[in-house]
């Protein structure tokens, strides 16, 4: 079928693509990435998101010595002058990635092998909901929104944890997307477990609405001292606002995209690689960015500055109506938008009515 990407690995100075012998079972190496990282500062040009770029396969037996000539080109050759610049992801951008490499490959000792050929990225392999894990247990995946495990009105979320694991004494795993993931649950216990949290207010995520399930949201106020406007508390209220614009336009619910709020540029919520994001830009307006790929390899473009949240629909609605008539196929919303362009986008929004 393809590669899942939930864990966002473009984002990271350094992410290793596991890579299998044919038999399934022996480590063969890795293809490595190098280079992504979210954080920005608004009107710093010299500040950046970037999406990390394929350096090269390592076999399994050289990983150590490849991520310790990495990390050694960045420790000699890293921008020690300026804080700001300081990632390696400027490094990469400076060199460009054919220089990183040849700098890799001195460090090595060795020239970096060519990036082995891959299956495609595919979007929607999130591991919620229940599936085998292969030695004849189970594991499931819980939709925690927005990260937040909190017991508040029908949904008891934290207390069916904590029952969870006190009863079941299961392994549990925090992933990348903001969800819990509950493993080694024997066959016997499943029925005991999905009513546990059927009782406990806890949707089935068959029941959970896919924009919902597509999105992140940083904690923003009131815990982070650098936040410039809301995200986490006020990111339900935008993905059912964000769902009944859909619908205005005619779209299913089955229709969805990821979206991703922000209450600053620090990008912690990566909101950069969305297809679409709102980034704190001041109280209660935010920086709007579409056009990232929706199995998270392209960095968005910025489509227009502090637009109020208030403005949230006239902004939004325009911007569906056109992928609706314009989308090729199945072309996912953050694609289409990248086809267009910022330019074609912004001129469809001015012009636009129903």
């Amino acid at each position: 079928r393809g590669m899942g990407h939930s864990i966002d690995l473009m984002t990271n100075d350094l992410g290793l693509v596991v890579i299998m012998e044919p038999d399934g079972a022996t480590l063969k190496g890795f293809n490595v990435y190098v280079g992504g990282g979210m954080g920005r500062t608004h009107n710093k040009e010299t500040t950046f998101a970037r999406a990390a770029d394929a350096l090269g396969f390592v076999p399994a037996d050289d990983v150590f010595e490849l991520c310790k000539a990495i990390i050694a080109v960045q420790r000699d050759h890293g921008n020690r002058e300026v804080r700001a610049n300081a990632r390696m992801k400027y490094l990469v951008h400076t060199l460009g990635i054919d220089g990183f490499r040849e700098l890799v490959g001195k460090y090595l000792g060795k020239p970096v092998e060519a990036a082995l050929p891959l299956p495609p990225w595919v979007p929607g392999i999130d591991w919620l909901g229940w599936h085998e894990q292969g030695d004849g247990k189970y594991f499931v995946g819980i939709n925690v929104e927005q990260g937040r495990i909190i017991d508040r009105g029908e949904l008891r979320l934290k207390t069916a944890l904590r029952k969870i694991v006190d009863q079941f004494g299961l392994t549990m795993l925090l992933t990348p997307g903001q969800n819990v993931m509950l493993q080694d649950i024997e066959p016997a216990d499943k029925p005991k477990i999905e009513a546990l949290l059927a009782e406990h207010g806890v949707k089935p995520i068959e029941e959970v609405d896919l924009l919902t399930r597509n999105s992140m949201a940083c904690p923003a106020l009131p815990l982070c001292g650098l936040a410039q406007t809301e995200a986490e508390r006020v990111m339900p209220e935008i993905n059912a606002r964000l769902r009944s614009v859909a619908r205005s336009v005619g779209l299913g619910d089955d229709s969805s995209w990821t979206t991703r709020v922000t209450g600053c540029p620090n990008g912690c919520a990566r909101p950069y690689m969305a297809e679409l994001a709102l980034v704190g830009q001041g109280p209660n307006q935010y920086q709007v960015w579409v056009g990232g790929s929706p199995v998270g390899t392209r960095v968005g473009s910025v489509l227009m500055d502090k637009m109020k949240i208030d403005e949230l629909e006239g902004t939004v609605e325009p911007l569906l109506a056109a992928w609706r008539d314009g989308k090729e196929g199945d072309e996912a919303f953050g694609d289409f938008c990248n086809r267009k362009g910022v330019d074609f986008l912004n001129e469809f929004v001015q012009a636009y009515s129903k």
